[in-house]
């Protein structure tokens, strides 16, 4: 943003923010407005001491897709610099909230992607700005392959962090 003389509030989007490491490198990378989002409250509640939480770090307790249908659309939320997702998840929907979510300008997206489309076992990093290209990925690390629990929003999620065995409640289409 410094770069391209972008004059605005840096803000990012942490999807998956768990116990908040995640949310805690965006505010030392200069992210000064944050949506922490974990559907699951416990990792955050216990790992977080809210009095010292940032003023421009607010956590929500929703899963994305909720997140996006009940507070990013409604509230008509600005724009995110930086979208960081802490789960695997399918390139479609990578693409779908790059292209919607973004700043056009400097906007990027990182996520752990299913090398194929709902195959839980193996995903590849990528950037993606907000035209949904890919500017980067890295299949593996040194001797690690990118491994990352699933999206529990899925239908197809696979293994013991899906729906079945953690209490997630998809939420029903009426």
């Amino acid at each position: 943003m410094k770069l391209n003389k972008i004059n605005r509030t840096p803000r990012a989007w942490d999807v998956g923010a768990g116990a908040g490491v995640s949310t805690e490198t965006l505010w030392r990378m200069g992210y000064r407005s944050i949506e922490a989002v974990d559907w699951s409250t416990s990792a955050w509640e216990n790992n977080v001491d809210e009095g010292k939480v940032p003023k421009g770090v607010v956590f929500t307790p929703l899963d994305d897709e909720r997140f996006v249908d009940e507070r990013l659309r409604p509230e008509k939320m600005e724009k995110f610099d930086a979208i960081v997702f802490n789960f695997g998840i399918n390139e479609s929907k990578a693409i779908k909230y790059a292209k919607e979510f973004l700043n056009p300008d400097v906007g990027r997206l990182l996520a752990p992607v299913n090398v194929k489309p709902d195959y839980w076992m193996k995903q590849s990093f990528k950037v993606y700005d907000a035209e949904g290209n890919v500017l980067w990925t890295a299949d593996d690390v040194g001797a690690w392959s990118v491994q990352f629990q699933p999206d529990v929003t899925q239908d197809t999620c696979q293994g013991i962090w899906c729906a079945q065995f953690n209490g997630f409640q998809k939420k029903r289409k009426y």
